[in-house]
């Protein structure tokens, strides 16, 4: 038997309202071969019912009843695709155009040397009412344009996520290359993803709207409560340690040229010193991860003989810079430190003697 051109994949969880919406669009494609594998991660609601009541060959269905996270299931998804390609769909989300697939296998076959296409997005609420762009903080976040892969790397690092998961393209051998998704991520996923495959392969963004993504607040992993925006930032600071492993000189100076101290980067001590450079430079979205992985790296870089010689040479940089910033990177006090430092500095400032001698003794 033929294998299809293309495998779709979807997890659902609890989305008994949107996921044959999303079905629906992806049964609608239109001049392209493909297989639709759906597995569910153990809903509470009728999702499971909805899915399976779907009567169509294309699709193949795993009913799981354990919930044990999106990756986990889309991971063996990607293990069941016999498909050249793989594109992805969330279970509350819809594609726009039936002609989405078709599109981006043109794209990939006309440009061997791109590892996966990507599209824009429309945003829609539960109800399915568009949402303005301008309306939403991140509502512009999607509408990239195409770079190089260094220039890639640096959207990335100054910027975070700026991709559209939903909207992919990817080609099914570089899961096989690069590996797949890590389920203890649940934030960003697919932009650790995305770093590793952009060190290896190009991508291709189209200024086409592929999907009607849909925010749910408090709901899904994009709505921006505190508990996301505090796992979304530890998230970054574990992505980030690995951020520049496998990056090249190329590639670096192609991205990075700007910050770089030694702009030819000589040697492979230079290129490590670089890198780790660049978590010090200010970044005001990803300031605190990226300060903690430089001190880190800086530490080993300093106790490393070669390095240490090539950072007081050609960096001005030894142990006294490096305990100069440990007293100004500010990452770990907790809590309990600023409130004694509130009571320090208001016990030193002598108002709590003026303010004692207006309130009366009781």
């Amino acid at each position: 038997m033929k294998s299809p051109t293309v495998s779709v994949i979807m997890a659902t969880y609890n989305h008994a309202d949107f996921v044959k919406q999303a079905i629906d669009s992806v049964l609608a494609q239109q001049g392209i071969d493909f297989e639709f594998l759906i597995a569910d991660d153990g809903s509470s609601d009728r999702t499971r019912d909805v899915v399976a009541s779907i009567k169509d060959p294309r699709v193949r269905f795993f009913p799981n009843t354990i919930n044990r996270g999106a990756c986990a299931v889309t991971n063996e998804l990607i293990e069941r695709a016999s498909g050249e390609f793989i594109a992805l769909i969330n279970s509350d989300d819809c594609w726009t155009v039936s002609d989405k697939l078709s599109f981006q296998v043109q794209i990939m076959r006309e440009n061997p040397g791109v590892g996966a296409c990507f599209g824009r997005a429309r945003f829609i609420d539960k109800d399915g009412v568009s949402i303005d762009k301008a309306l939403l903080p991140f509502g512009a976040v999607f509408d990239q344009e195409n770079r190089s892969q260094g220039q890639w790397l640096r959207q990335f690092f100054d910027h975070g996520n700026c991709i559209c998961h939903p909207t992919m393209l990817i080609r099914t051998s570089c899961y096989e290359e690069l590996g797949m998704y890590n389920n203890r991520l649940r934030q960003l996923p697919d932009f650790d993803a995305w770093i590793r495959l952009i060190k290896r392969h190009d991508i291709y963004i189209s200024d086409r709207e592929f999907i009607n993504f849909r925010i749910l607040p408090g709901e899904n992993a994009s709505s921006q409560g505190p508990e996301n925006s505090i796992r979304t930032i530890n998230e970054h600071y574990l992505i980030a340690k690995n951020f520049f492993e496998g990056v090249g000189r190329d590639q670096l100076i192609d991205g990075f040229s700007d910050l770089l101290v030694v702009k030819n980067i000589p040697t492979e001590e230079h290129l490590a010193i670089e890198k780790t450079l660049l978590f010090f430079i200010e970044n005001k979205w990803l300031g605190k991860p990226y300060q903690l992985i430089g001190l880190l790296d800086m530490q080993s870089l300093l106790s490393s003989p070669k390095h240490h010689d090539l950072l007081v040479s050609d960096y001005g940089i030894d142990d006294r810079w490096f305990q100069q910033q440990m007293g100004e990177v500010d990452v770990l006090r907790s809590r309990a430190f600023e409130e004694i430092k509130s009571k320090t500095l208001w016990m030193r400032s002598g108002l709590h003697k003026i303010i004692s001698t207006l309130i009366p003794a009781r």
